[in-house]
């Protein structure tokens, strides 16, 4: 959606987010955006590939997801949990964001005609 509208994820993160940002992904959504980029000839594939073309253009760092599946989602959750810095996962997938919300863990997430939005992180619960 923003690679589409032409937007910059760089500046709307910067007039979200008070502070240093670095934007970094797991080897695992990186190999999946080439997947989608590989077996989709229609416009998801294209924006596909022009992520993966700002990834390395940009220069963003990968981190290696750390466990071993296929489960992109899982991978993104458990990173997620285990790093000790503060974080924010960027995401479209409502699915996605609803799990990392119900573990605390912020979500930056686009809106058509509003930018960015991010949710605020709460502890998650104990019970």
């Amino acid at each position: 959606m923003m690679l589409e509208q032409r937007r910059d994820i760089d500046e709307e993160l910067r007039d979200l987010i008070a502070g240093p940002v670095r934007i970094a992904t797991l080897d695992l959504a990186e190999r999946e955006l080439q997947r989608i980029g590989r077996t989709r000839a229609s416009k998801i594939g294209a924006i596909a590939n022009a992520a993966l073309e700002l990834l390395k253009l940009r220069r963003y760092q990968i981190f290696s997801a750390g466990i071993e599946t296929s489960d992109t989602d899982a991978a993104i959750l458990s990173f997620s949990l285990a790093t000790n810095e503060l974080l924010a996962v960027a995401t479209v997938d409502r699915k996605l964001r609803a799990a990392l919300s119900r573990l605390g863990i912020a979500t930056v997430y686009p809106k058509r005609h509003r930018g960015l939005l991010m949710s605020k992180s709460v502890a998650p619960s104990s019970t």
